[in-house]
């Protein structure tokens, strides 16, 4: 007979691969999830998030949208979009709640002219199962680490700039790259004619728990070994 403790680990690994693999397959998700909210109703940035704006104003990045999140009732998420001085990288900046969670991220993107996306990011929250994605997870650390370890990433790739007067077709262009991976290797499918809403399949809801659980976490671990600055 099986000690206690084993028949409780194995019952929650499965209701944890059960409830990641529904999920997946359950909601539909939009390709673009950023809202334009009216002058008079931006929700307001959490201390975090106001924090980290600020950071991106003295790094001289270029404030071009704020954004709410798109996807739902649930969802009261604001996002602050930011440009590099060389345009190379775009920083989102986002916080609030989901569910009355709270909820904070800083995301760092690049466009590599190889066709490779680069992300760096303290969300430990999202995992790409695209191929197409480079993407480092640092929980915990701050904007000005994150874009020093963003900017050393891009010293051995070319990257392509985003457009000087719309960032956000930029941003736009990554997540359509990504889903339209994701599709071409069989993990998801547009769930509407016009391509804006897709859905993972089953194998892809059963690699993005296998990434989520195991690959990612691991990934981080490795990293944590080695010695990091402060921030």
């Amino acid at each position: 007979m099986y000690p206690i403790w084993t028949l409780i680990s194995t019952a929650v690994t499965v209701m944890f691969f059960v409830g990641i693999v529904t999920a997946c397959l359950w909601e539909r998700r939009p390709v673009q999830p950023y809202i334009l909210p009216p002058a008079d109703n931006t929700y307001e940035p959490t201390a975090i998030a106001a924090s980290e704006n600020s950071v991106a104003e003295r790094l001289d990045y270029k404030h071009s949208a704020t954004t709410h999140d798109g996807k739902g009732r649930l969802y009261h998420v604001r996002y602050d979009f930011w440009v590099s001085p060389d345009r190379r990288t775009l920083a989102v900046v986002g916080g609030g709640t989901v569910a009355s969670i709270p909820v904070n991220g800083v995301w760092l993107w690049s466009r590599a002219t190889n066709g490779q996306i680069l992300c760096t990011t303290n969300e430990i929250g999202e995992q790409d199962i695209s191929g197409i994605v480079l993407q480092e997870t640092w929980p915990a650390k701050t904007l000005r680490t994150l874009c020093d370890k963003h900017e050393d990433r891009l010293q051995t790739i070319g990257i392509i700039p985003f457009p000087v007067d719309e960032p956000l077709r930029g941003h736009f262009e990554i997540r359509r790259a990504i889903f339209d991976a994701l599709v071409e290797r069989g993990y998801a499918y547009y769930a509407s004619d016009d391509k804006m809403v897709w859905r993972y399949t089953l194998l892809g809801a059963f690699v993005f728990y296998v990434a989520a659980r195991w690959l990612r976490p691991i990934g981080r671990f490795f990293r944590s070994l080695v010695p990091q600055s402060a921030g």
